[in-house]
Parts: structure tokens; C-alpha cells; sequence
């Protein structure tokens, strides 16, 4: 099955072998070589001050980041455009005050339209900014650098939800002004689910220890202490996936992380032109479209999908929140080249036309 999914995606030999190794202690010196080893490759290609694997969802990264990133009686703005970004902002009401905007139509947040709302949330107190890098939902590319910038300016922690970007879209904590990050294993690094990363700034690290005690599993002090201590984990992790992470880690190293990302944009400039040839409309507000997530509306998309998963061997992504039940996603993340991108359009187009949509 060739799939086009925003994940899980599918995943190269090289990295499903990885997690074969024999299985080994995560108390012991095995383990903390190898998660030296992860975290000091993810840490350069990132700019962060620290980073950490935690075991669990991109949404469990999140939660972490968010409770670890304030006071008690602290105050959060979440600028929203789809699903991913509402459900940031239902982590932060968990845990703080939230002023909650969102921007609809599949529209792109840039500094321009963020700016009176982080002025207004300033004006109010709140001390935390948080939205989504790549709102997975239409694939919007949000342009968190300039943003952020403005937002710690105004004297905010920064936080990003980067579940689906990293590494198909770059990110330095430093340049982009970015103090918690997070993103997960089984999107664009192309990775098997069940583990994500955290990382922080310098600010980053500041906020989490200031920030009180929420949670035993996702709290960030603990993760600090031992890997401060001994490089391991507070909690038993899921060590096969850190195997595998680690290959993936290394494939993207020896492509180059520019190349990697000039590949993807690549390969959805083509797929977006060959969609658009086809008579589909692709909807996502022009300058803010993904190199890795292109919805465009039809209203077959179960038959649609259905039959490219029966006839063709081939998996999209369906519609989704808002755009449920109009639209797929042509995704390309995981283990996909330009051979295979025309080959899953060959087959959209083939049963575009079986339909007769």
C-alpha cells in the first residue's frame, strides 16, 4: 500500500530494522549511549538548549510542554486555524486563563494578523504564547518565526506545536524565537508512533523550573534531572523507537536537512500542479500552502479513497475537522520519492475518472 497519510506514514526498511536490535536495559550503559547519542543529533538541528524523548503521543508532548511552561495564575493567547490549533487551546484551559483566537477559511497566520491579538493578550498579562507550526488539518504553514519574535518582544513565553512540521520545515529555537518545542515520530521524520520530542530554549528552561509540579509522567523537571544525571529517562521508554528514531536521524543527516526539505518542496510543487491539472481545487490561502499536507475539495472522498485503496493500492488522507466531508490530503511525509508521488497521482487520477467526478 503506497500511502499518502499525514501519519502514521510509511516507513523505510532501514528504520523498521533498526528496531529489531536486541532489546537492552534502560537502566544501564547501553541505553545512555544511545539516547546520547539521539538527543545530541537532534539538538543541532534544532537550535535548542536541550531536548528529550517522551514516550507517547505528539499530543502528550504537547500537554507536557504546555503545563511546564507557567506559573499558577498564569495566562496563555492560542492563535488557532484548525483542528490542532483548538486543541492546543483545550491543553492550555486545563491549566490556565486562555484568550483563544481563531482564524478561519484555511487562512495563514503571519505577524500582520497575530500582532493586535498578541498586543490586546499583553495589554491583559498573559505571559504565554502558544500556536501550531504546520496545522496539519488543511495544510497550513504558519509563519511562526515572525511571530514569535513580535510575542517575546512583548514579553511571552513562545510555544509551538510542531506535531507534523519538523523535519520537513525547519526550526531554530534561537532565530525563530521559539522557548518549547514539540514534534512526533510518526509524521515527517517518518517513523513508526509512540514517541515525541520536547526542547526548550534558554527561557525554556528558565519557565520549567519555575513552573510548579502538574503532572508525575509528563513532568519536564524530572526529565531535566536525569538526563542531567545519567542520561536515561524518568519513566521506562520505548527503546525500539528510539532505535528507530536514530536511524531516521541518521538517513536525514547523510541527505542533508536542507536537502531533505528542497526534496519535499519539490515533490508537492508537483503533486499540487498535477492535482490542480486534474480539475481539483486545492484551498489553502496562497503563500502559507505545506510541502507535505495538499487538501483540495471533493465531494466523493470516501468512494474516492475507498477505491484507491481497493483498486489501486493507494492510501490518502481523508478530510478532516472542518473539511471532513469535502476534501482528502495528498500527504507526502515518511518513506516517499518522486517516483512514487506520481505514481499515487497516476492512480487519483485514474479513479477521478472511474467515478466520472
Amino acid at each position: 500500500m503506497l500511502m499518502f497519510t499525514p501519519g502514521p506514514v510509511s516507513v523505510c526498511k532501514k528504520v523498521l530494522k533498526a528496531q529489531e536490535k536486541a532489546m537492552i536495559t534502560h537502566r544501564g550503559k547501553e541505553f545512555q549511549e544511545l539516547y546520547k547519542r539521539v538527543v545530541g543529533k537532534i539538538i543541532p538541528l534544532i537550535g535548542a538548549k536541550e531536548a528529550h524523548i517522551i514516550t507517547g503521543s505528539g499530543t502528550c508532548a504537547i500537554e507536557a510542554n504546555v503545563q511546564n511552561a507557567l506559573p499558577e495564575g498564569g495566562k496563555a493567547l492560542v492563535l488557532s486555524n484548525g483542528a490542532f490549533g483548538d486543541k492546543l487551546a483545550e491543553h492550555c484551559k486545563l491549566y490556565y486563563e486562555t484568550i483563544f483566537q481563531r482564524l478561519n477559511g484555511a487562512k495563514g497566520w503571519d505577524l500582520q494578523r497575530a500582532k493586535p491579538h498578541i498586543d490586546e493578550a499583553a495589554s491583559k498579562g498573559a505571559k504565554l504564547f502558544a500556536m501550531v507550526h504546520h496545522e496539519t488539518s488543511p495544510g497550513i504553514l504558519n509563519k511562526i518565526g515572525e511571530i514569535c519574535k513580535y510575542a517575546k518582544e512583548r514579553g511571552m513565553i513562545t510555544l509551538i506545536d510542531g506535531t507534523s512540521a519538523f523535519p520537513a520545515y525547519s526550526l531554530e529555537h534561537v532565530k525563530d524565537c521559539v522557548d518549547f518545542y514539540s514534534w512526533a515520530s510518526q509524521k515527517a521524520a517518518g517513523c513508526p508512533p509512540g514517541i515525541a520530542v520536547v526542547s526548550f530554549s534558554s527561557d525554556g528552561i528558565c519557565a520549567v523550573e519555575a513552573s510548579p509540579k502538574r503532572s508525575n509522567y509528563m513532568n519536564l523537571k524530572g526529565f531535566r534531572k536525569k538526563q542531567a544525571e545519567k542520561f536515561e529517562t524518568p519513566n521506562t521508554p520505548a527503546i525500539s523507537l528510539i532505535c528507530a528514531l536514530e536511524a531516521a536521524l541518521d538517513l536525514l543527516l547523510q541527505e542533508g536537512h536542507g536537502k531533505f526539505m528542497k526534496r519535499h518542496g519539490r515533490m508537492a510543487k508537483f503533486a499540487r500542479k498535477k492535482i490542480k491539472k486534474m480539475g481539483f481545487e486545492a484551498f489553502v490561502e496562497k503563500g502559507f500552502e505545506s510541502n507535505t499536507v495538499i487538501t483540495f475539495y471533493t465531494q466523493k472522498n470516501k468512494e474516492l479513497n475507498s477505491l484507491l485503496q481497493a483498486k489501486y493500492s493507494v492510501k490518502l488522507g481523508g478530510g478532516h475537522a472542518d473539511w471532513k466531508d469535502n476534501s482528502l490530503r495528498f500527504c507526502i511525509m515518511g518513506d516517499l520519492n518522486l517516483k512514487k508521488v506520481k505514481k499515487g497521482l497516476e492512480a487519483l487520477e485514474a479513479a477521478k475518472k472511474e467515478l466520472q467526478i
